[in-house]
């Protein structure tokens, strides 16, 4: 885990309650997946999210991962985000709130 990785995660998890409209995702753990039986994401969902990394971290998760095994879990999606942006600063406006 990078330095970056925690607050990367922190800031995933409230992406997902405003996403998703759910409270209790915020403390939902690293290994939880994103999709199906874990956070149980659907393609809006998804799209969403994916479009709040996308203009918090200037990481286009579906065009740097065209198999997106990074939305395999919450952890995997903080450690792909944090290989890209490293540990900061990010651009005004991007990285962890």
């Amino acid at each position: 885990m990078t330095g970056a990785e925690p607050a990367i995660l922190d800031d995933l998890r409230q992406l997902l309650v405003t996403v998703t409209g759910r409270p209790d995702l915020g403390s939902v753990a690293a290994q939880t997946p994103l999709f199906g039986a874990g956070v149980g994401l659907d393609s809006l969902a998804g799209t969403m999210l994916l479009r709040q990394v996308q203009r918090r971290y200037g990481v286009d998760v579906a065009a740097e991962d065209l198999n997106l095994d990074a939305l395999e879990t919450l952890g995997s999606l903080a450690a792909f985000i944090a290989e890209r942006v490293g540990e900061g600063p990010w651009p005004e406006g991007q990285g962890p709130c």
